[in-house]
């Protein structure tokens, strides 16, 4: 509980941060939307102008969301400004060591072009690019700077000659740590891209089987959350990996699932398949991730909580029917609930073969080609082509497979927060852990009842001067709260869990 407490603690700013960046994609993508604009255009120019620039400010955001997960877990970890400057001089060594070392021949898209370093080092006429690394890279400099942070604490405030003081050193070690995992990663990568490819060959090969779009489905899901989305996408979406097209008419060849599809749509064409690797987004913004909200919300059994609560998380679930990437969602199951987000993987490779085995195909045009921000399945999307009768058949299992994975999701996740939640490394202890929970609030006969709410266990005690803090912050219990009625404090995913066994204890 400590350690999945502590990591969320860590990135809980990360993860709001990548919910702001999406939500000023969102608007921009809204506003310019197609499919938005047959239902109203919007013609002034200032709010054009405006909607152009939240696209922009969250894109830079959202490509630069590695630095600012390493910046964070840096400055969280050692509450201090220095590895922060650390953090930024490990990760440039980082970035031009994978550049000055990897090979150059890898597919494009191995090749960092965001986080707003596009730098180019020319060397003798030509020129090289860094690895693409994502969140591996950022989280591998991030402990690379702790380590060296701690390292240079342990020097004497002054050295014989008085130079290199502990930044000094700091920066030294941190530089030599960055140095080697670049040097590391240089090689390594380029074997990782390699898999990546075969995995791109065997998917293609047949584009109609459901195992393989599963496969996919499930590799564009983790590698997202590893900031490596655009390494398998990028070849199914826009190159002849994703399929091709050609005009009998016009002679003219079309390669790449959205770009067929585009052309498709402007041409009043019919081609079987078409959008097969966006269809499932529909699923999950629409249906999957509104159940994981609604699920968290009706698991807490604090009525007051819930109350809260639910309206936040109904605002959630519009952004992500409306114009959502479940990119912040899953980062959110990754941080306080890893068991729940493999419930939810495995649930999407499902839902990705069953589409195609009912040839349910449904794709969406959109001028954002950066596949990282791209937003895909929105309910603007999916209810423009209602006017179009060759797709009736695939919005019709679209729906019902949405319900079905409504009721699934929102099934695994009420399962998962009540009865699976006490935190794997401890779940052994679970019984002990709510006894120390008890005797910290000053015993059984102390407590009115429990409630959970959003992480967070609530105790209404009878008299609230017999609790024992020390008692609780020594099992691990976070940012205890004195209220009105008793306590309030942090315990993960588990709260709902532990409120049920205290309030079996008293009867209830």
């Amino acid at each position: 509980m400590k350690r999945i407490m502590s990591l969320y603690e860590s990135c809980k700013t990360p993860i709001r941060v990548t919910f702001f960046g999406f939500l000023l994609i969102a608007f921009g993508f809204l506003i310019q939307n197609e499919s938005v604009n047959v239902f109203y255009t919007f013609r002034s120019s200032i709010i054009l102008f405006v909607a152009e620039l939240c696209l922009r400010i969250g894109e830079i955001i959202i490509m630069n969301l590695p630095i600012i997960f390493m910046l964070n877990i840096v400055c969280k970890k050692a509450n201090n400004a220095s590895p922060v400057v650390m953090a930024l001089v490990g990760y440039f060594t980082f970035l031009v060591t994978t550049m000055m070392f990897a090979p150059q021949n890898l597919p494009q898209q191995a090749y960092a072009t965001g986080y707003g370093i596009n730098s180019v080092f020319k060397l003798s006429s030509s020129q090289r690019l860094p690895l693409e690394t994502g969140m591996i890279g950022s989280l591998l400099v991030a402990y690379a700077t702790r380590t060296a942070f701690i390292f240079s604490r342990h020097r004497g405030s002054y050295s014989l000659t008085n130079i290199v003081s502990r930044e000094m050193a700091g920066l030294i070690y941190n530089f030599t740590f960055c140095f080697l995992l670049g040097l590391g990663v240089a090689y390594a990568f380029p074997i990782f891209f390699t898999y990546i490819q075969r995995s791109i060959s065997f998917i293609g090969q047949d584009l109609l089987d459901p195992f393989r779009i599963a496969i996919y489905s499930t590799e564009d899901r983790v590698l997202s959350i590893l900031g490596l989305g655009n390494v398998i996408r990028q070849p199914f979406w826009y190159t002849a990996a994703g399929g091709s097209y050609s005009n009998s008419i016009t002679g003219q060849s079309v390669m790449g699932d959205v770009n067929i599809w585009t052309y498709l749509k402007e041409s009043n064409a019919t081609y079987i398949g078409a959008g097969r690797f966006i269809t499932p987004f529909y699923i999950i913004n629409m249906f999957i991730i509104p159940a994981f909200l609604m699920g968290t919300v009706f698991s807490m059994t604090d009525r007051i909580d819930r109350g809260y609560l639910l309206i936040e998380m109904i605002g959630l679930s519009l952004f992500s029917i409306v114009a959502g990437n479940p990119l912040p969602f899953e980062f959110l199951m990754l941080f306080t609930s890893p068991v729940l987000l493999l419930m939810y993987m495995v649930l999407i490779a499902i839902v990705s073969g069953t589409l195609i085995n009912y040839e349910a195909f449904l794709g969406f045009s959109s001028r954002i080609t950066n596949t990282t921000i791209a937003m895909p399945g929105s309910f603007p999307d999916f209810i423009i082509n209602i006017r179009n009768a060759s797709l009736i058949p695939s919005i019709r299992v679209i729906l019902i497979v949405g319900v079905i994975s409504f009721i699934i999701m929102f099934a695994l996740t009420m399962f998962y927060y009540r009865y699976l939640a006490f935190d794997f490394i401890r779940s052994a202890e679970a019984t002990e852990l709510v006894e120390n929970i008890i005797q910290g609030a000053g015993g059984l006969d102390n407590i009115d009842h429990a409630g959970s709410g959003f992480f967070k266990l609530n105790l209404y005690l009878v008299d609230p001067e017999k609790i024992s803090i020390e008692k609780l912050q020594q099992i691990g219990v976070r940012r205890i709260v004195e209220t009105r009625d008793g306590l309030s404090f942090e315990l993960g995913t588990s709260c709902s869990t532990i409120s049920r066994r205290i309030n079996r204890k008293l009867g209830f």
